[in-house]
This record gives structure tokens, C-alpha cells and sequence, in this order.
């Protein structure tokens, strides 16, 4: 299933995406939406007070959070649906949705664009209480832990497609010497200019109305692999080697890391790098290595 592949019965549809990576697709032919309720709604303020003390000391009165939280009910099938597909579909609701499990859902629009959520986790149990009717009913609620809606996009294959790559050049990568520019740029009729000497910094721009938390991609061979934001303040490092041909993946907001398919988490060091709105100043360093690293990031839309 890609999202090129899926019509749109309703307005919007919510393709549910297991951390396993099990889908689920709601509001198409076989789990219709209930027409009376708002599958799809902006960030709300939640009711709960939350108490924050200024710099200044002075009580900050009345902050709230967003909330995170969505339903989703409707009906299983319709009136050409078979009373076995019927309790199927119903098995595979019930078992689909699961404690110690997170979502992400995405919303796919009927032009075929999508949005997403992440790190959905069950807050009301799913429930199809009707036992052998022609329309059972099912329902089930997410809470969010990241109440932000991102970007989203997908190849044929399921796989998501970031919507922001950089590269991250690495520090020890020098810059300055002759430079060419534009003959008439400046007082000159050489077409070059010296530029002082200095290591490398990445400026990285980040539109959005938030943090965004990208994929770190390093190419072996790199040995302690550092990466710090000098806007935020923050650096992490993976200590050890990758290897030349291999691949370390480091996902800031999943805080996972992956080398070559093996789980390599216990060898990250530091803070998870987060990229502010606006321009962030990047440095990466990885020993004698010779090949830039990548971030890759969705980025907050609300």
C-alpha cells in the first residue's frame, strides 16, 4: 500500500503506521468514518493548568499544553460486505491496536497529499461491541506524546520520504585560499579573491513552527562520529568505528541507531540534536574521515 494507490472515499483518510510496521487504513470501503464526528482536527488547548515559574520568579499563571489526544470511530463494512469479511476486518481491528505499541497516523487529503502524526499511543481501548450485526461499529483513541503535525511523504515501496536533507560537511574539511567568483564582483579583474582560512560550519535552515528531530546519516569510514548544534547548544557522538561501505543511521526523534542493521544504541554519548526554527550552526567531526555526513528531517507544519 502507497499512498499513489489509495482513493479517497472520504475527505480525509488516516493510514495507521505501527512501530513494527503493520498498517491499518481507516475510512476507506471496509472501516468507514462516522460522518457525524471530526476525524481530523487542529492542535486544541487542554483544560489542564500548567504552573511554570519565570525567570523572574513570578508565577506564570494559566500556561497550558496542546493536547494530543484524537478519536477514531465509525462503522466496519457496508451493506455489500459479507458477515464473514465482517468478523474478519473486526479481528484484525482488535488485534491491530495493541498496549506498548506506538502510531504514527497519517492523514492523506483527497489530492493526495498527507500530514502526519507521531508517537500515537492508546489512550481508550478499541471497542466493536456488537457481536454479528451488519454494521458493527468500532472506535479507539490515540493520545500523542508529539502533538505536532509534520510533513509527509512516501516512495512506492511505503518507505517516508523526508522532505529536507542537508549535508554536513565535515570539520576537518578546511576552506579558504583562492577563491573564484564573478569577474566584477569586487575590485579585481583575475576573477578570484583569498578568503581567510577556517574550519568547516554547516548553516542548516529549518522552516517550520518548531523543533524539528532529523535522521543522522554517517558513511563509513568514521571513527567517533560527533555532531554538534552550536545553536542549541547540544552534541552527540556515536563512539566507535563504521566501518568503510557501511552506514550509521542515528533518528533523533525515535532515539534509536542502527549500523548495518544491528542496534547500536548503547554506544551514543551526549544529547539528541534537535534543529531550532531558523538557521542552526552545525560541526561534524569523525576522525580521518572523508565523506560528508546527511540530516534528513520532516518539518513541523502545526
Amino acid at each position: 500500500m502507497n499512498l499513489d494507490q489509495i482513493a479517497t472515499k472520504c475527505f480525509i483518510l488516516a493510514l495507521f503506521i505501527r512501530d513494527d510496521g503493520q498498517r491499518l487504513l481507516l475510512g476507506d470501503g471496509y472501516y468507514d468514518f462516522n460522518q457525524k464526528l471530526q476525524h481530523f482536527q487542529a492542535n486544541t488547548i487542554a483544560n489542564d493548568v500548567v504552573e511554570i515559574q519565570g525567570d523572574s520568579g513570578q508565577l506564570l499563571a494559566g500556561q497550558v499544553m496542546r493536547s494530543g489526544a484524537q478519536k477514531f470511530d465509525g462503522y466496519i463494512g457496508d451493506a455489500t460486505t459479507s458477515r464473514q469479511t465482517i468478523e474478519q476486518k473486526r479481528s484484525d481491528f482488535m488485534a491491530f491496536f495493541r498496549i506498548k505499541h506506538f502510531y504514527k497516523v497519517i492523514y492523506i487529503f483527497p489530492d493526495g497529499t498527507a500530514i502526519q502524526r507521531q508517537r500515537g499511543y492508546l489512550t481508550d481501548a478499541p471497542t466493536i461491541p456488537e457481536i454479528f450485526q451488519k454494521f458493527p461499529e468500532y472506535s479507539v483513541a490515540l493520545n500523542f506524546e508529539d502533538a505536532n503535525y509534520y510533513e509527509y511523504a512516501e516512495d512506492a515501496e511505503g518507505n517516508e520520504i523526508y522532505a529536507n536533507i542537508a549535508e554536513i560537511m565535515l570539520n576537518a574539511a578546511k576552506r579558504g585560499g583562492l577563491v573564484w567568483n564573478a569577474i566584477g564582483a569586487v575590485s579585481d579583474s583575475a576573477g578570484y579573491i583569498w578568503e581567510e582560512g577556517g574550519s568547516v560550519q554547516n548553516i542548516v535552515t529549518v522552516a517550520g513552527v518548531d523543533s524539528a528531530w532529523p535522521v543522522w546519516t554517517v558513511q563509513g569510514g568514521a571513527q567517533n562520529p560527533t555532531l554538534t548544534n552550536i545553536t542549541t547548544g547540544q552534541t552527540i557522538t556515536w563512539q566507535g568505528f563504521v566501518p568503510e561501505g557501511q552506514t550509521l543511521t542515528i533518528n533523533m526523534a525515535e532515539m534509536t541507531a542502527d549500523l548495518a542493521g544491528a542496534n547500536v544504541f548503547e554506544y551514543i554519548t551526549g544529547e539528541w540534536i534537535r534543529l531550532a526554527p531558523g538557521n542552526n550552526t552545525l560541526v561534524y567531526n569523525a576522525g580521518n574521515a572523508d565523506k560528508p555526513s546527511t540530516l534528513s528531517w520532516n518539518g513541523v507544519l502545526a
